[in-house]
């Protein structure tokens, strides 16, 4: 119960600074000025699939967009590794030690707050993605049909999305893990670069396999009538297990740091 107790103190300092949330939550104007630009058809946006759209179909689509951009990443690394190096860093971190004298409740507390922040980023997204999709997109209907998915598409966007927020998933750990390990702006370097390796270790044989986004670009770019089911475990398993050590380091790392 004390732990239960420990993860809302945690998402209570969470929304208490919620900068973090807005700044993951200003993807939304991705999928907002996407479908409000091809529904007045500006010159800007163009759509060159194929095959005209579902709301599922543009929702992941759009999701599929924030991945590539990769900044989002970036900003969701910062956010944890301020939460917690620089807590440390401005010795405010005191004022949790001082209520609860248990420092790996604090580092999983922390944790989960963030976790939680990215999957509500990623269903906030998808909701307003779909909602965009009706008020706007479905006005051009040569490339938007009214389905909300049509056959064979529920499971294979869904796939696609998973694998994507697995990512997010993955980032939280990692930064956590890097932010009780290094000082802030070594911690944002260091990922980033790890970012950029698997960009081009992903493309390595056998090393590849051991890269998680090898597999999301894999099922993101796989065909709609064959879904990677066994790149998407794969991914999980891999996600879990890189979570698993990054939790179990980074919480003993931070039961020893100097605070």
């Amino acid at each position: 119960s004390n732990f239960i107790l420990h993860q809302f103190g945690g998402l209570h300092k969470l929304w208490d600074t919620p900068n973090d949330f807005f700044l993951m939550i200003s993807m939304l104007f991705i999928p907002v000025m996407y479908s409000v630009g091809l529904a007045m058809n500006v010159k800007s946006f163009t759509y060159i699939g194929e095959q005209k759209v579902s709301g599922l179909a543009f929702a992941s689509e759009m999701y599929t967009f924030v991945y590539m951009c990769f900044i989002y990443f970036i900003i969701l690394s910062v956010c944890v590794i301020r939460s917690l190096k620089g807590e440390i860093e401005n010795k405010s971190i005191q004022l949790y030690t001082q209520r609860i004298n248990n420092r790996k409740k604090i580092y999983l507390a922390k944790n989960a707050a963030y976790l939680i922040l990215a999957v509500s980023a990623a269903l906030i997204f998808i909701i307003t993605s779909i909602i965009c999709f009706y008020l706007f997109m479905i006005r051009r209907a040569d490339i938007a049909v009214p389905q909300f998915c049509e056959n064979g598409e529920l499971l294979y966007y869904s796939v696609n999305i998973l694998a994507i927020l697995l990512c997010f998933i993955f980032t939280v750990n990692l930064s956590l893990f890097l932010g009780a390990y290094k000082k802030s702006f070594q911690a944002m370097g260091i990922f980033v670069f790890v970012w950029l390796a698997f960009m081009y270790l992903k493309e390595i044989s056998y090393v590849k396999y051991f890269v998680p986004i090898y597999y999301v670009e894999e099922i993101v770019n796989s065909d709609m009538g064959n879904c990677e089911w066994k790149y998407l475990v794969i991914l999980l398993m891999l996600v879990f297990i890189y979570s698993v050590i990054s939790i179990v380091l980074g919480q003993k790392k931070f039961e020893k740091s100097d605070i």
